[in-house]
C-alpha cells in the first residue's frame, strides 16, 4: 500500500518551499507517485439501505466526487469507510457551481477530501425519489510529492512569540478609563524606547511595565498603557495597550498616527547604548509575527494620514509615505528612538522580513486574494492558529473570517452569516467552513456548511440562524429549506434542559432528545402540539415525524408522553392530540381504521373533573371514555347515541366499564349504574339498571 498524502496543497507550497530548510543530503529524495483515479456507475453497485449504494472500491482513495447524466439530483450525500475501518457520518455534497467561463456548470459534485478511505456510500434524490443508480462515483488517490514531507512546515507565517499578558505583569485594570478602540487595520510598527534607565534588572521589568502604565493611564489623562506591546532588555515582550494584540487597537504612542500603527517600546534609553541582541530578537520576531501574520512587507512601505495633535510633525490631514517599520521619530518631534535604537531600523526590517517567511503562500492569504481583498476588506485580526490544527484570519473590521485547515481548504465567512457564526461561539460549535457562502436554489436565501455538521443559513426575513447536529441532518433529510423552509431560530435549549430544537419558517419545527431522536412537526399538527405546550404537555417530545396514515386520509405523529401520546389530522377533523390509557384503547381497537376513526376533539376533562374523553368521527360517533375507577372503554353507535341522551357519565348509568361487545341478538355495553343493550330485531337501544 503507497503512503497518501494531500498532494493538491503542492500548488500552495511552491513558493513556500525555498524558505525551508533543505532536507540533509544524506536523506534519499521522495520518488512521486502519481495521482490516480476510477469511475464507478453506481447502477453496478449494490444497495446496502434504501436508495443508498455502496461503491466496492478496488484501491484506496483520499478524495471521491460524483457525476450524472441529464438532470441533476436534488440532494446528494455521501459517506466513508477510512482505511482504519471507521464509517463516517452522512455528509451533504453541493453541486460544483463553478467552471469555464461561458459555459454551463458541470454534472458533477464538489470534491469531498475523505482521507484514506476504502468504501463509499452514496444517496441521492430528485422529486423525493431515490436516483441514486444514475450517478457514478469518482475516486481519487491522489498521490504523493517531495513537498508533502514539508506541509506541517508551510504555513507560510510566523508563530506569535511568548508575551507576558497584562494579567501576568499586574495590570491594575481600574485605572484603566479608555475603552479599546479599533482601526481597520494596521499597516506598520512603530518603534520606540521608554527613555528610562538601561540599569533595570530583567525581574524588574514588570514593575518598570506597571509604572509606566500608571504613568500614562493616570499621570497623563490617557486612561490605558499607550504602547501596544514592551520589550525589554533581556528580550521579554509584555502586553500593552488593552484589546488585544492581535487586533489592529488604537494605542497612544506616536500622536497623529496612531491609527493602523503598532507601537512597540524598547524598556530603556537608546541614545548612545545599542539595544541588546536579546531586545532586538524580540522586536523583530514580534514585528514578523505582526506583520507577515497581517500579509504586509516588513521591508515595504505605506501610506498614512496625519490626524494631527501631539507631537506630530505633520498637520491633520497630511499623506506621509513611510516605512512600513519606522521610528517614532520619523512622524513625531522627538528623538525617540534614540540615535543608536533608530540605526538598528535596517536590520531590524530585515530581519523581520526573515521571520515573516513568505506569508504570501499562507492558504488563508492566497484566499483572500482570490475572492478579492476590497470585497473581504482589511485584515483586522492577524492570521492566527485555530482549534483543531487550522488558521484564520478575520477582515473587514471583524466582519468576516476566511479558515483554513489542510484537510478542508480555505473557505470565506462573511456578513450576517459571520455574525452568527461569531456570536454561536464559532469553531467551538461550528468547525470551520467548508464552502463559502452560496445561494440558495430558490435564490432567496444564502448558506455557509461547517465541519462539524453544521450550517447558517440567512434570508432577509428569517436573518442568518444555526443548525447542527442530528437536527440538521433530519432537516437536510427532509429536503432542507425546500422541505420545511428556512431556520428562524438558532438551535435551542428546551425549558427543560432535555432536548434541543431548531423552529422553521413552514409553520415547523424538529425536536431532539438523545432518547427520541430528531423529529420533525409541522403544520396543524404543530399548532394543535404548541398550543397544548410543546413538550412539556402530557405529550412530551415526538417519537416520529408527521406520516400519513394507511388509508391516505390523514397525517399523525407520535409522541413519548407518559403512556404514550399522537397527534392525528385529517381535512375534516383538524388536528387531534390522544394520550395515555385513551390512546392505548383506540391503538387496540384498530387506530383510525377500527370502529371509532379519527379523533374529532384532543383528550378533554368531563365536567365532574373525574374523567377524561376523547370523541371520534366513526360512523354513527364514537368515544373512548376513562375514569381512574373504570379505566378507558369505547363506545359508540347507537349506544353511544342513547347514553349521550341520557346525560353521558352525569345520567345514572354513570362511566363505561365496558367496551361493546357481542350478545344474543344484539350488541351490549356495560356502565357503573347498569347496561346498555341493542336489538338487532328493533334497531333500537335499552338501558337497564343493575
Amino acid at each position: 500500500m503507497r503512503p497518501r498524502h494531500w498532494g493538491s496543497l503542492l500548488c500552495v507550497l511552491t513558493a513556500a518551499v525555498a524558505v525551508l530548510s533543505a532536507p540533509a543530503a544524506a536523506q534519499p529524495a521522495a520518488r512521486p507517485v502519481a495521482p490516480e483515479a476510477s469511475t464507478v456507475a453506481l447502477a453496478n453497485a449494490p444497495e446496502v439501505a434504501p436508495g443508498a449504494r455502496e461503491v466496492p472500491a478496488q484501491e484506496e482513495f483520499s478524495l471521491a466526487g460524483l457525476t450524472w447524466r441529464g438532470a441533476a439530483p436534488d440532494t446528494v450525500s455521501v459517506r466513508w469507510r477510512s482505511a482504519a475501518g471507521g464509517w463516517s457520518d452522512w455528509r451533504a455534497v453541493d453541486r460544483q457551481d463553478s467552471g469555464r467561463d461561458g459555459a454551463p456548470a458541470p454534472s458533477t459534485t464538489e470534491p469531498i477530501w475523505t482521507g484514506p478511505a476504502d468504501r463509499l456510500q452514496v444517496r441521492a434524490e430528485r422529486g423525493g425519489a431515490p436516483v441514486t443508480a444514475e450517478l457514478s462515483a469518482v475516486l481519487v488517490d491522489p498521490g504523493t510529492s517531495p513537498a508533502d514531507a514539508m506541509v506541517a512546515q508551510a504555513t507560510g507565517v510566523p508563530s506569535m512569540p511568548a508575551v507576558v499578558t497584562r494579567a501576568q505583569w499586574g495590570a491594575d485594570e481600574s485605572l484603566m478609563t479608555w475603552t479599546p478602540e479599533y482601526a481597520p487595520t494596521v499597516k506598520a510598527v512603530t518603534l520606540h524606547h521608554t527613555d528610562n534607565s538601561n540599569d533595570y534588572t530583567c525581574d524588574q521589568s514588570a514593575e518598570l511595565v506597571r509604572g509606566i502604565y500608571y504613568y500614562h493611564a493616570v499621570t497623563n489623562g490617557w486612561g490605558d498603557i499607550g504602547y501596544n506591546a514592551l520589550v525589554d532588555k533581556c528580550g521579554t515582550v509584555f502586553e500593552g495597550r488593552a484589546g488585544g494584540l492581535n487586533l489592529p487597537t488604537i494605542g497612544a504612542h506616536a500622536g497623529g498616527f496612531n491609527t493602523s500603527t503598532f507601537g512597540i517600546s524598547m524598556l530603556g534609553t537608546y541614545t548612545t547604548v545599542v539595544p541588546t541582541e536579546a531586545t532586538l530578537d524580540a522586536v523583530a520576531r514580534l514585528t514578523a509575527w505582526k506583520l507577515g501574520n497581517g500579509y504586509t512587507d516588513p521591508s515595504g512601505s505605506t501610506t498614512l494620514i496625519s490626524r494631527g495633535g501631539g507631537t506630530s510633525k505633520y498637520p491633520a490631514g497630511t499623506e506621509v509615505t513611510l516605512p512600513t517599520v519606522f521610528g517614532h521619530r520619523d512622524v513625531g518631534a522627538t528623538e525617540c528612538p534614540g540615535d543608536a535604537g533608530y540605526a538598528q531600523l535596517p536590520a531590524l526590517r530585515t530581519r523581520a522580513t526573515e521571520l515573516a517567511g513568505d506569508w504570501r503562500s499562507s492558504p488563508v492569504h492566497q484566499k483572500w486574494v482570490a475572492v478579492g481583498t476590497a470585497a473581504a476588506g482589511p485584515v483586522y485580526a492577524v492570521e492566527a492558529d485555530w482549534p483543531g490544527g487550522g488558521r484564520a484570519t478575520t477582515f473587514g473590521a471583524g466582519g468576516s473570517t476566511i479558515a483554513w485547515r489542510s484537510d478542508l481548504g480555505a473557505y470565506w465567512v462573511r456578513g450576517a452569516i459571520h455574525g452568527t457564526f461569531t456570536a454561536l461561539g464559532g469553531p467551538s460549535l461550528f468547525g470551520y467552513p467548508t464552502t463559502d457562502e452560496r445561494g440558495t436554489p430558490d435564490g432567496v436565501g444564502r448558506y455557509n456548511h461547517f465541519s462539524e455538521n453544521a450550517s447558517i443559513y440567512f434570508t432577509p426575513d428569517t436573518g442568518a440562524h444555526g443548525i447542527h447536529g442530528p437536527i440538521r441532518d433530519k432537516w437536510a433529510a427532509r429536503g432542507w429549506e425546500t422541505g420545511l423552509g428556512y431556520p428562524r431560530t438558532d438551535q435551542k435549549v428546551t425549558p427543560d434542559g432535555v432536548g434541543r430544537y431548531n423552529h422553521f419558517t413552514g409553520n415547523s419545527s424538529i425536536y431532539w432528545t438523545a432518547d427520541t431522536g430528531a423529529q420533525a412537526v409541522q403544520g396543524a399538527i404543530r399548532d394543535t402540539w404548541s398550543a397544548l405546550g410543546w413538550e412539556t404537555s402530557p405529550l412530551a417530545y415526538p417519537t416520529t415525524d408527521e406520516r400519513a396514515t394507511p388509508d391516505g386520509v390523514g397525517r399523525y405523529n407520535h409522541f413519548n408522553g407518559s403512556g404514550g401520546g399522537s397527534i392525528y389530522w385529517t381535512p375534516g377533523t383538524g388536528a387531534r392530540a390522544i394520550y395515555g390509557a385513551i390512546r392505548a384503547r383506540w391503538s387496540a381497537l384498530g387506530w383510525e381504521a377500527g370502529p371509532l376513526g379519527y379523533p374529532t376533539t384532543n383528550e378533554l376533562v368531563t365536567p365532574d373533573g373525574v374523567g377524561r374523553y376523547n370523541h371520534f368521527n366513526g360512523s354513527g360517533g364514537g368515544s373512548v371514555y376513562w375514569s381512574p375507577g373504570t379505566g378507558a372503554h369505547a363506545i359508540y353507535g347507537v349506544i353511544r347515541s342513547h347514553w349521550a341522551s341520557l346525560g353521558w357519565e352525569t345520567s345514572w348509568l354513570g362511566y363505561p366499564t365496558s367496551d361493546e361487545y357481542g350478545v344474543a341478538g344484539g350488541r351490549r355495553s356495560d356502565f357503573q349504574g347498569g347496561y346498555i343493550v341493542f336489538s338487532f330485531a328493533t334497531g333500537k337501544a335499552t338501558a337497564y339498571r343493575y
